[in-house]
């Protein structure tokens, strides 16, 4: 196992782990639900006419905003309000997220981390690459020393293992 000073790094397959499982526990069924909502709308308001268009793709930006917020609040309420830098499938799997000195993250580096970092300039790069950016980003803890993605790298935290 490497280690960073006293913290043991979290492996590769830890993070794709619970990486895996907080998409099972929150974000498929939050595009579950907003899927069957919007089809609901369609059905429901839908018309072929200009207005109709026009209203359909106003609910649909708003409701990939709301979908996007929940989502980064979602993991920023678990790493940081809880104070242990743990989504649910970061708990289940015995990892967490630390600045590199171990310090907890706090809600300045865990908002710059999740929203600004992987959210808005990670979906910027992902749609200019053709999602080339996210796959490396998630990739590059399997040759980097500090097993760190790019968005750890930029704010410079640590997944790591818990303590025993």
């Amino acid at each position: 196992m490497e280690e960073t000073g006293a913290l043991t790094l979290a492996t590769f397959l830890q993070r794709l782990l619970a990486y895996i499982l907080d998409t099972v526990m929150f974000y498929l069924p939050l595009a579950a639900g907003a899927g069957l909502l919007v089809a609901g709308l369609i059905f429901a308001f839908g018309d072929s006419n200009a207005s109709g268009s026009r209203g359909l793709a106003v609910i649909l930006l708003v409701l990939g905003a709301v979908g996007f917020l929940l989502a980064a609040g979602y993991v920023i309420w678990w790493l940081v309000a809880l104070k242990n830098g743990q989504t649910p499938g970061k708990q289940l799997v015995g990892i967490r997220v630390v600045r590199d000195n171990g310090d907890p993250s706090g809600w300045g580096y865990t908002f710059l981390r999740e929203f600004v970092i992987k959210g808005l300039l990670g979906g910027v790069l992902s749609s200019i690459t053709g999602g080339v950016y996210t796959v490396v980003d998630h990739l590059w803890p399997l040759w980097d020393q500090q097993r760190q993605t790019l968005h750890d790298k930029m704010v410079n935290t640590l997944v790591v293992q818990n303590r025993s």
